[in-house]
């Protein structure tokens, strides 16, 4: 019987469940309350950080500013198992901003520890906003690698730029917005534009540089500026080729015979680009070239005192071989062959002869994109100049598209966003630099290196861009396209410091891109390492661009 009593344990699990059964239910009470508790937190927390934007943005005095942060709370807090029982806030305005720091606190009614005395939360905030005028330059890579996709993307993602931006504008500041669409080259003949800025008779020193050889370039190297060229220079008569020598001595009476000579008399006349462009039918999209050195680095204005100052019409020239019907995009080859080549000669001497350009008799040009042909080729949407209207940049952004062929020129880019930010022609929308009460943003996005592209195994070296033909040595001499890019690298680099100077903030984007060069190129543009983004897919481009915005409006959170 003893043995029997000892080992029994029949009761047992009822004494212990009996005993636990208090601590349980403390426990899953504690798990209830405290989730209550971090709901009613988070909610106390959005709330004043959202009263506290309010209060920073679209009213005029701190006891608005004031009113309107209590007053959000009270509607936004009132009904739910808490009582707010106290709204703070403090108010501080200066000349160019404004800082709200708020605070509520609120009783909770718990379901189990009440009685344990847990029942008061606080949340505080504080919000801060810029009120100075901000000028904002976006630059973007519209380059044929972006394709359909990234280009869609990055739209996107410059929208959320404008957004934000927008959305922490205080009633009275001035945010103007420009934007720089850059393949090799940039389009100028938008909004604003002015034939002023152009050398629309052929004083710049590269204005018709693919039309003449390497005498006639040194004569204009030494400043000699010619009305003609040699006689049957621009029919190739000159030249080891037959070309159209023949029928301009011809001396016929009869019309064609007459057609033929004016036709070499007209090829004769000095070839810079709007003349090619009248004599050819066809119309300058607004692309130009870069300036010679040093004006392509700098924003010093145009002005035809000095022709070298002014912008070179871009002007692509028909290369060597049969016409195409369409564009090219080949690495090795030529593909931007649009006219007949009208005379006959070594390669260089067909690209240069320009009788093909008096009025030719067929032709394939296209400017639509993105695989284009003709002088306009690869040549993107305009810039569109510091706005107020944040709906023209919004259109801006839906017409840009991705251009195949030229490669890209980042530094190009950037030079033109310098531009846009400079007060001095060719936009003078911007305020000086340094004033007070103004700050000055740009945004530079890429998705791939400077690449001079194309025509590799062919004597241009390249596809026509900015920088004319790789061959020509326009880029500080570099003819190879390895050398041509670290060049073109250094230059970004120098310009963003030159910048960065004159007190512009650079915010820099990396789409989808890991070259080591293109990412240091970027991190040493940027004014801090936090300005820096580096986007490995189209969310994160949004994103990148979205907390630029926001950064930029300076209307944020700040605890």
């Amino acid at each position: 019987m003893k043995s029997s009593f000892r080992v029994s344990t029949g009761g047992n699990v009822g004494m212990l469940f009996a005993l636990s059964l208090p601590v349980v239910f403390a426990f899953v009470g504690a798990a209830v309350d405290g989730a209550y508790m971090l709901n009613v937190k988070t909610q106390l927390q959005k709330s004043v950080d959202v009263a506290a934007l309010l209060a920073a943005r679209d009213v005029e005095t701190d006891m608005e500013r004031e009113a309107v942060f209590r007053q959000y709370l009270e509607n936004n807090l009132a009904g739910g198992n808490f009582t707010v029982t106290e709204i703070d806030v403090d108010v501080e305005s200066g000349l160019n901003f404004v800082r709200i720091d708020g605070r509520v606190e609120a009783d909770v009614r718990l379901f189990f520890m009440h009685h344990l005395g847990i029942e008061q939360l606080s949340a505080s905030s504080s919000a801060f906003r810029a009120k100075e005028a901000l000028e904002i330059a976006v630059v973007l890579d519209n380059t044929g690698s972006m394709g359909s996709r990234g280009i869609n993307a990055l739209k996107r993602a410059s929208h959320a730029l404008v957004d934000a931006v927008e959305g922490g504008r205080g009633e009275d500041q001035d945010i103007r917005i420009s934007l720089v669409p850059f393949v090799t080259a940039v389009n100028i003949k938008g909004e604003g534009f002015d034939p002023a800025w152009i050398d629309m008779d052929g004083q710049a020193l590269y204005n018709g540089w693919n039309f003449i050889d390497d005498p006639l370039r040194e004569r204009r190297r030494n400043g000699e500026r010619l009305d003609a060229l040699p006689e049957g220079f621009g029919s190739n008569a000159t030249g080891n080729g037959a070309g159209g020598g023949q029928a301009c001595k011809n001396q016929g009476k009869g019309a064609p015979a007459i057609a033929k000579r004016e036709r070499c008399l007209a090829a004769d006349q000095y070839p810079h680009h709007m003349y090619l462009f009248e004599q050819s039918g066809t119309t300058w999209k607004g692309c130009v070239e870069a300036r010679p050195a040093p004006y392509n680095l700098t924003p010093v204005p145009p002005d035809p005192a000095n022709p070298d100052t002014l912008f070179v019409p871009y002007f692509a020239a028909d290369e060597p071989g049969d016409r195409m019907n369409r564009g090219g995009n080949s690495a090795t080859r030529f593909n931007n062959s649009w006219l007949d080549d009208a005379v006959t000669g070594t390669e260089e001497e067909r690209l240069r002869a320009t009788l093909k350009y008096i009025d030719p008799a067929q032709m394939s040009v296209d400017d639509g994109g993105p695989l284009t042909i003709g002088p306009n080729r690869a040549c993107p949407t305009p810039i569109v100049p510091l706005s107020a209207d944040f709906a023209t940049v919004r259109t801006g952004i839906d017409a840009m598209n991705f251009w195949n062929g030229s490669g890209t020129n980042i530094a190009e880019g950037l030079a033109w966003g310098w531009r846009v930010l400079s007060p001095e022609a060719p936009y003078t929308q911007a305020a000086p630099f340094g004033e007070r009460g103004q700050q000055k943003f740009l945004v530079l996005m890429t998705d791939g290196r400077n690449v001079s592209y194309g025509a590799r195994n062919e004597f241009t070296r390249s596809d026509y861009g900015s920088y004319n033909f790789l061959a020509n040595g326009l880029i500080d001499g570099e003819t190879s396209q390895g050398a041509a890019e670290r060049t073109l690298n250094d230059w970004t680099v120098q310009m963003c410091t030159q910048m960065k100077q004159q007190e512009i903030e650079i915010f820099t984007v990396v789409y989808n891109e890991s070259d080591a060069a293109v990412l240091d190129m970027f991190r040493r543009c940027a004014s801090s390492p936090s300005n820096f983004f580096m986007a490995r897919n189209t969310a994160a481009l949004e994103n990148a661009f979205m907390n630029i915005g926001q950064q930029v409006s300076r209307l944020r959170i700040t605890k």
